[in-house]
């Protein structure tokens, strides 16, 4: 009877050891994946991208995220894969972002030391954005890449994912820099080439100042500059700056750049 007992407690030992061992075997399997950035939709982590192209990309991010109600593209650049394929990575990058309300996710990745891209499809997009279509892109990824560099041909191809899936591109547009400057420099234009009227509007805000601060001691001057701060603070972010619980399938296309 001790007997049993002992060969009995020496077989779950085993046992436990060897399941032990089969989960850290499971998690040696699985990539280490980065933890998403602030800007979620823009994650440079090998660092070959001009600051602009990602601010541009989080600007595009947002306005095609609030256009198809949810859905997000998302842009990562990694140092390598490891021993991995660019499929198993994005898939599992992908499904543990859960990037995409509603599986409406898309992935555009980039490994550096493999020179392998990879546009990952959520469930919700696989009607939207073909396997087909997706190699096309990264073709295309490829050809710009070697004619205008990889800042114009990211920012290009993350373009015409967020067309693709807002049906629109009108919606989905980068800033015009040109015009936003063009806009400074006709208000510039303004105050320099009009003295007199530059100097009467501040004569009149001094006296309005001044008059609140003798009827109210400054509570209308106060609460505008909280405003005004509250207002710098909020910046220009939009929603969607997180993973909306999407899922991938592995639906999609790989190549090389």
């Amino acid at each position: 009877m001790k007997q049993i007992k002992r060969i009995t407690t020496f077989t779950i030992i085993l046992l436990l050891i060897s399941m032990s061992f089969g989960m850290v075997a499971v998690q040696a399997a699985e990539p280490k994946i980065p933890n998403p950035t602030s800007e979620f939709y823009f994650n440079d982590f090998a660092k070959i991208l001009d600051p602009s192209t990602g601010t541009d990309i989080v600007s595009l991010g947002e306005s095609t995220f609030k256009a198809t109600e949810g859905g997000q593209v998302v842009f990562v650049s990694i140092d390598t894969i490891g021993d991995f394929t660019i499929e198993e990575y994005a898939n599992a990058l992908f499904n543990q972002w859960k990037i995409g309300t509603e599986d409406k996710g898309i992935l555009f990745l980039l490994s550096m030391q493999e020179r392998e891209s990879r546009i990952e499809v959520g469930y919700g997009y696989e009607g939207v954005l073909t396997d087909i279509e997706s190699n096309k892109l990264l073709v295309k990824f490829s050809e710009l890449n070697q004619e205008a560099g990889l800042d114009a041909a990211v920012k290009t191809i993350y373009q015409d994912i967020s067309t693709i899936v807002t049906g629109n591109g009108d919606l989905v547009q980068y800033p015009d820099l040109n015009r936003s400057e063009q806009q400074t420099r006709t208000e510039n234009n303004f105050f320099s080439e009009n003295p007199i009227m530059t100097m009467v509007l501040g004569i009149i805000v001094i006296i309005l100042v001044i008059i609140d601060f003798v009827l109210t001691g400054g509570r209308v001057t106060f609460f505008i500059l909280r405003m005004v701060a509250a207002s710098s603070r909020r910046g220009g972010g939009g929603g969607g700056n997180y993973g909306g619980g999407g899922r991938s399938g592995g639906g999609g296309s790989s190549g090389r750049f």
